[in-house]
Order: C-alpha cells, then structure tokens, then sequence
C-alpha cells in the first residue's frame, strides 16, 4: 500500500518535523494534514471559579491565536511543495496532547512527530500515546536539521511482532531506497523466525533487494550498537518495533526505544 494520507503534528518545536512531513508527501504523492494543538488552559479544581472571567479568556484567546499562527506557518511551509494539504486544530490541555494526537492519527497511514528535545519540545508522552495508541506507524524525525533522502534503509530486525509490523509498514518507504540492510542483534539465531534472511526473502518477493548483517551481541546496549551501525553506514532511515511495557495498565517506552529517540541522528519510523 502506498503513503498517500499523513499526519504531522504542527506547532511551536516541530519545525524539523514539519519540513520533513512536507518533502516526504512531495515525493511519496501523499496528502499532509497538519495537527495543530489549541492548548487549553488547566487550572487546578476550584480555582477557576476564583479567577476573574476576563483572565480565563484571555488565556483561552491567546491559545487559540498561537493555534492559528501555527496553522498559518504549517502552510506557509507547505505551499512552495506543490502539495496537496489541511489543517485540523484540536483542543487538548498542556499535558494531554498525546491522547487527542492519536485519537486523530488512526484514520492516516501514518504520522510524523519531533523526537523529544530536552530543550525544547519534549514530546516522548505524544511518541507513547501515538506509538500505542494510533494503530499507525510512526515516523520521529530528530530535532536538528537532516538530510531528506531515503537512499540507505536500516531495518533493525529481532524477529518480533512489531518488528515485523515495522518492516510492513515501511515497504512504501523501502521501494524508494538504493539499499535495505537488515540488522540483527544476537550471539546466535536461535530461532527459524529470528533469521534476517527470512526477512530478506520475504522482501526480495516485493522486488526488494536487501542486504543481511548479524552484529555480535556485546557489552554495549543494543541501541547504541545500532545508532553506530546506522551512522558507520549513512543509513537516512532506521525502521524498528516500538516496544513497551506494560505499567498500571500503561504502555511505556522500552528501554531500547526510548534510548533510540533520546539519541537518534536520522529519522525512526516505529510501529508497535
């Protein structure tokens, strides 16, 4: 199935984010929705009702102002691309983006989002909701400034149901690449399924090429293994499962993924 719907959240910190959602619908042909949040004040119970009336509008005015310049900068971006696109502004308080985000992402093909900048907009709750709660791939693009190519694809592969989704999801991006790796973490294939060259042959039917590395599993972290695999080798896209665990009834960020978007160079499309 080819991208021809997107999502990218839009606002103030997701200029990366943006620009990148916008040269991929030009090449891919696809649609761009920008999401643009209109972030509702959230005053503790009982004292709104303290606060005088011109003040609580004033807030709720200015955040539907910052909405609209944010809407207006999404199609500033977009209107030297020749792409087709829209705005959808929601409402949703300051801590609760993430939910109303993935709410909206389930009726694209995929969604894009900034990777949690430390300094800025620290998204990892919106990458958590989205991640579990979409249904939908998605693609983090890193907060600084990258490359747009999509010429060396790595496809981090454990064997997994959601590294399998993974792989899934990318095939409209893979048929743009040069080069695919598939790369494997592990001392050993223990299993018929963990084999990358199962993986390899199942894409080699889509008229995929790829090529299959094993990397010995040492003392490092399995992230890390694989940022220095991608950075050693240009790769322009990592395609892996987003992992979580479960906490109260909660999905969080594993740790191998959180890990990747707390340090990534290029961007990550997840799916879980």
């Amino acid at each position: 199935m080819a991208l021809k719907d997107l999502l990218v959240l839009g606002g103030a910190g997701t200029q990366a984010a943006v620009t990148y959602g916008v040269w991929l619908s030009g090449v891919t042909g696809a649609f761009l929705t920008g999401a643009i949040p209109v972030i509702q004040p959230s005053f503790p119970p009982g004292l709104i009702a303290e606060l005088p009336d011109d003040l609580v509008s004033r807030v709720r005015d200015e955040a539907a102002d910052d909405a609209t310049r944010a809407a207006q900068e999404f199609a500033d971006a977009a209107r030297d691309n020749a792409i087709q696109t829209d705005v959808i502004k929601f409402d949703a308080t300051a801590g609760d983006i993430g939910y109303s985000f993935s709410r909206l992402a389930r009726c694209f093909d995929a969604c894009i989002l900034p990777q949690p900048d430390p300094n800025g907009l620290y998204t990892t709750s919106i990458v958590e909701a989205a991640l579990f709660g979409s249904g939908r791939p998605l693609l983090a693009v890193p907060y600084i400034y990258v490359g747009q190519h999509i010429k060396t694809v790595l496809i981090a592969w454990d064997g997994g149901v959601q590294a399998a989704r993974a792989a899934s999801d990318a095939m409209p991006l893979l048929k743009y690449a040069e080069q695919v790796q598939i790369v494997t973490v592990s001392k050993e294939e223990k299993r018929p399924h963990y084999s990358g060259r199962d993986l390899s042959r199942h894409l080699a039917r889509h008229n995929i090429d790829t090529t299959v590395r094993t990397l010995p599993d040492e003392e490092i972290d399995v992230a890390s293994m694989i940022l220095s695999y991608a950075a050693d080798h240009g790769a322009d896209l990592i395609v892996m499962g987003g992992y979580g665990h479960s906490r109260l009834r909660e999905l969080i960020l594993g740790g191998t993924t959180r890990e990747i978007l707390r340090s990534m160079t290029v961007p990550v499309l997840l799916s879980h």
